[in-house]
Protein backbone atom coordinates (compact mmCIF):
# COMPACT_ATOMS: atom_id res chain seq x y z
CA UNK A 1 0.00 0.00 0.00
CA UNK A 2 1.40 3.38 -0.98
CA UNK A 3 0.78 6.49 1.09
CA UNK A 4 0.19 9.71 -0.84
CA UNK A 5 1.46 13.00 0.54
CA UNK A 6 -1.33 15.24 1.79
CA UNK A 7 -0.96 18.92 0.89
CA UNK A 8 -1.85 21.21 3.81
CA UNK A 9 -2.26 24.98 4.09
CA UNK A 10 -1.98 25.04 7.91
CA UNK A 11 1.33 24.70 9.75
CA UNK A 12 -0.23 22.29 12.27
CA UNK A 13 -2.14 19.22 11.02
CA UNK A 14 -3.77 16.32 12.82
CA UNK A 15 -3.81 12.62 12.01
CA UNK A 16 -5.72 9.67 13.46
CA UNK A 17 -5.89 7.41 10.38
CA UNK A 18 -9.70 7.52 10.60
CA UNK A 19 -9.64 6.47 14.26
CA UNK A 20 -7.12 3.66 13.78
CA UNK A 21 -4.54 5.26 16.10
CA UNK A 22 -4.45 8.04 18.74
CA UNK A 23 -4.98 11.59 17.48
CA UNK A 24 -1.64 13.32 16.97
CA UNK A 25 -0.73 16.83 15.82
CA UNK A 26 2.13 17.32 13.39
CA UNK A 27 4.04 20.59 13.00
CA UNK A 28 4.94 21.41 9.40
CA UNK A 29 7.19 24.38 10.18
CA UNK A 30 9.99 22.71 8.20
CA UNK A 31 7.67 22.32 5.21
CA UNK A 32 6.84 18.66 5.68
CA UNK A 33 6.12 16.06 8.32
CA UNK A 34 5.16 12.44 8.85
CA UNK A 35 2.83 10.68 11.27
CA UNK A 36 4.75 8.50 13.73
CA UNK A 37 1.92 5.94 13.87
CA UNK A 38 0.76 5.34 10.29
CA UNK A 39 3.51 6.98 8.23
CA UNK A 40 1.17 9.42 6.46
CA UNK A 41 3.19 12.25 4.91
CA UNK A 42 2.12 15.89 4.97
CA UNK A 43 3.51 18.84 3.01
CA UNK A 44 2.92 22.53 3.67
CA UNK A 45 1.78 24.44 0.59
CA UNK A 46 1.84 28.17 -0.05
CA UNK A 47 -1.49 29.72 0.91
CA UNK A 48 -0.86 33.00 -0.95
CA UNK A 49 0.76 32.30 -4.31
CA UNK A 50 2.09 35.39 -6.03
CA UNK A 51 -0.15 36.72 -8.75
CA UNK A 52 1.39 37.89 -12.00
CA UNK A 53 -0.37 40.85 -13.65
Amino acid sequence: MTVDTIKATDEIVSCSDNGQHPLVYINLKDGKGKCQYCGQSFELTNTNPSKAH
